[in-house]
């Protein structure tokens, strides 16, 4: 357990910030954002206090990389969270009286997981916008109806469902239907298992 009691209020405020920025975004800020963030107009100024926060045995700092600073105490990040109730638009609220919690670590399984990020509105039909997660899983097969992430001829990316059809493979639009694409040259990037929107 690291000890913060040592550091100047600057330190402190400068510590706080990067831990926020680790714990929410899952990377720690470049020294221009701490910059910008403290008003501190010189990378230099920056620089000394994030040397004297390594010095203290807060952070630690990989040379040459933008996005280097990693928390020595490495904070354990809270996966469950109250499941309260349920509702529907203008119905009465069902509340939870269980205290049951849904643990997302349990919801992802086993598996390499990723995200991929919406790069604008285009698959608005599949209720999908810009800035929207589309959380993924790796697998060695794939079976009929699958949600996918596929490249087809190295060029174009699509999100759509996975048939084998014959000897060639066949993506479907999710909704509403449209034409299919069939195609032998297909990289299935991975198997689409949920969206995640910040709003």
């Amino acid at each position: 357990m690291v000890k913060t009691s040592n550091l100047t209020p600057r330190q402190r405020e400068i510590y706080e910030f990067v831990k926020g920025n680790i714990m929410n975004r899952g990377y720690g800020p470049t020294v221009r954002e701490i910059g910008e963030e403290f008003d501190i107009k010189s990378p230099n100024g920056v620089m000394c206090h994030l040397k004297a926060l390594e010095k203290k045995g807060l952070i630690t700092r990989k040379p040459n990389l933008s996005r280097a600073i990693q928390l020595s105490d490495k904070p354990q990040r809270k996966t469950a969270v109250n499941l309260r109730g349920q509702f529907g638009q203008g119905t009465r609220l069902k509340e939870n009286k269980d205290r049951e919690q849904i643990d997302f670590m349990d919801l992802l399984g086993s598996g390499d997981h990723f995200l991929y990020r919406a790069a604008d509105d285009s698959m608005v039909e599949e209720h999908i916008i810009k800035g929207d997660y589309l959380l993924c899983r790796m697998q060695q097969f794939y079976r009929d109806g699958d949600r996918v992430i596929a490249v087809i001829e190295n060029k174009e990316t699509h999100y759509k469902k996975f048939f084998q059809d014959g000897n060639r493979i066949r993506l479907e639009t999710i909704s509403p239907p449209k034409k299919a694409i069939y195609t032998n040259n297909v990289n299935i990037l991975g198997m689409v298992i949920g969206v995640i929107r910040r709003i």
